[in-house]
């Protein structure tokens, strides 16, 4: 049988039970998410004004968009998961949602006085941010690995990356819990770099271990 022919089979057979492969990457996302939250816990601890940082409209924002692209990121996992298909609107969907994030810390920096853009961009925990949010990704990215590799799909580094993406912005909102800037600008930039390194590094793994 010719690999072509294999991946059609393995495509319509997987066709049909869809709630399983949704079930068990939901399952592993759930265990990812509270090893994550553990480990913000024992290493970082939450934010002392965490109760005046939920209605900060920059601590709002930056949680729809987070939500966004973990939204994105599911939706295509449920398609790679499968063999023969495709990501379908996710990367289109992912690359719009970082769009929208830059262009609003480029608007806010252009806006803000020429002394005070530094701090827009640096804030305080610049040295931080982007490895805090790839390591707490870590388990995340491990979990979803695994349930992946029970799973057939056939474009691995692509549904790596993918996952590493869903593994950072989860652990992005985690962090979130957390961190205490309130800059645009810093989200921009540093929550961006922390996700792209979890992203590159799901790219990676994803090559290696979901290869069949």
């Amino acid at each position: 049988m010719k690999t072509n022919d294999l991946i059609a089979l393995l495509a319509t057979d997987t066709l049909q039970p869809q709630k399983p492969v949704r079930q068990q990457l939901l399952r592993q996302l759930l265990l990812g998410a509270l090893v994550c939250g553990v480990l913000l816990l024992a290493v970082f601890g939450l934010n002392p004004q965490m109760d005046q940082m939920a209605v900060h409209p920059a601590f709002i924002t930056k949680m729809l968009w987070l939500t966004a692209l973990m939204g994105f990121s599911l939706y295509g996992l449920f398609r790679l998961a499968r063999p023969g298909v495709t990501a379908g609107a996710t990367l289109k969907g992912i690359g719009l949602t970082l769009l929208a994030m830059v262009s609003l810390g480029l608007v806010q920096w252009l806006q803000t006085h020429t002394n005070e853009r530094m701090a827009q961009w640096m804030g305080s925990s610049w040295e931080i941010c982007a490895l805090s949010i790839a390591a707490l990704s870590l388990p995340v990215l491990v979990a979803l690995l695994w349930a992946l590799r029970q799973l057939a799909p056939t474009r691995p580094a692509l549904t790596g990356a993918v996952a590493g993406m869903l593994a950072g912005s989860l652990a992005a909102c985690i962090y979130s819990l957390h961190c205490i800037e309130t800059s645009l600008t810093f989200f921009a930039i540093w929550y961006v770099a922390g996700m792209a390194l979890t992203t590159v590094l799901g790219a990676v793994l994803g090559a290696r271990v979901l290869r069949w």
